[in-house]
């Protein structure tokens, strides 16, 4: 394990790595995020679930369990347990099966066998008893970027294996019977020689390098900042679109101004001066435009990704005593649940290699240092507007607790 970034005393491996290991056959530990499951699992590839494998899994005491698609579901002819779902996370259990060649079906060894059984896509339903031991789990078309689950994540990573995108999976509790915490995984892991990823690890990296954009409208647009090129995005598996606003051929200049502005109704649209979003995308345009050449991309994710309805709810927290964070925080989200991957993939899209990147936020830098794309931030440009007394706190704040590049005499 390699990745102990800023996850806390975890030291996380690589999302490449637990790809790797899937690969291999072997088994990973996979945690969700703590204010979903908080919970993690033991995943291997379905294909590959051997005895001593599932001998293993087994002792995570857990549901034992085979994420599959739509085809297997279809091909054995497996249905949903209940006609109306009402489990918290939809979690999609199917028609637990046993294949007819095994004896109870609650063995290692048997359980191994009708896993993969299940896989083969030479077997029909005709060959499976049921109920049986082994609970198939319908993972979603699209995996963790459609829904952020173990089930989902189990089907990634055989797919991204080159394996048949189906998985093994089993909850791990402690010796008390609880949820294991993260320090147990750790340890457990680390015993074990197991890779350790998150979940948020795995969309990240999924986002980063597969091809999830294409272009969708394009015209040219007249403003007050100039003309741009206005192109819309279309993105795999989600029903946003982002925009990109490209001002003349910045895909030949050696490194253009950037800007990846997040979107915020009530700053960019209302000019509210509780936030500077409004200020620094005018600032930024207004720049761009000074150069002749670069790009703004406006990704919708308002609130810092907690929508809108929830950013105004953090609002109304705000008045009552409490900053940004811990509004955020308070509503149960992290203070910035922002991802940049889908920029940076509309910039290679517009062929650029190096930019300099408009921003105060470490976060958008490092999006680019550490995800693996030939994308370079040759300069952090800072943009800064200047304080008002409804939004000097919130300037403070992403300054002080969220590493913001900005002055000390807000």
């Amino acid at each position: 394990m390699n990745e102990g970034n800023a996850k806390g005393a975890i030291d996380y491996s690589s999302v490449q790595s637990a790809v790797d290991a899937i690969a291999r056959g072997e088994v990973v530990i996979v945690v969700d995020a703590e204010d979903r499951e908080n919970e993690g699992d033991f995943i291997c590839a379905a294909e590959k679930a051997t005895t001593e494998r599932v001998n293993f899994m087994l002792s995570g005491r857990g549901e034992f369990c085979v994420a599959v698609l739509p085809d297997v579901c279809h091909r054995l002819d497996l249905h949903p347990l209940v006609s109306a779902n009402t489990a918290p996370l939809k979690t999609s259990f199917m028609t637990p099966v046993d294949h007819a060649s095994v004896r109870t079906g609650i063995t290692a060894e048997e359980r191994s066998t009708t896993v993969r059984k299940m896989v083969d896509p030479s077997t029909k339903a005709s060959e499976f008893v049921r109920p049986g031991h082994v609970h198939p789990l319908l993972a979603k078309e699209g995996g963790v970027l459609r829904r952020a689950g173990h089930t989902e994540a189990a089907v990634d990573l055989a797919r991204m294996a080159g394996l048949t995108p189906a998985g093994v999976l089993c909850e791990i509790l402690d010796e008390q019977g609880n949820r294991a915490s993260r320090e147990t995984l750790s340890e457990l892991a680390s015993r074990h020689h197991l890779e350790l990823i998150s979940i948020e690890q795995l969309i990240a990296h999924r986002r980063l390098n597969e091809k999830l954009v294409e272009r969708g409208a394009e015209a040219d647009l007249p403003t007050r900042f100039g003309r741009f090129r206005v192109i819309v995005y279309e993105v795999k598996y989600e029903m946003e679109q982002p925009v990109a606003l490209v001002m003349g051929q910045p895909e030949k200049l050696a490194a253009p101004l950037v800007r990846i502005h997040s979107s915020c109704f009530t700053g960019d649209l209302i000019h509210s001066l509780r936030c500077d979003c409004g200020e620094q995308l005018h600032m930024a345009l207004d720049m761009i435009s000074c150069e002749g050449a670069g790009v703004l991309v406006y990704l919708p994710q308002e609130g810092r990704g907690i929508g809108l309805s929830e950013k105004i709810r953090a609002y109304a927290l705000q008045e009552q005593g409490l900053d940004t964070v811990e509004a955020n925080l308070a509503l149960g989200f992290q203070a910035d649940m922002r991802d940049y991957g889908i920029g940076i993939q509309i910039l290679k899209d517009l062929g650029l290699h190096r930019v300099r990147l408009l921003t105060n936020n470490p976060k958008k830098t490092d999006a680019f240092i550490y995800g693996g794309f030939d994308l370079e931030v040759m300069d952090q440009v800072p943009i800064v507007p200047p304080a008002n007394e409804y939004n000097a706190t919130y300037l403070k704040t992403k300054r002080d607790k969220m590493g913001h590049l900005l002055p000390q005499d807000l």
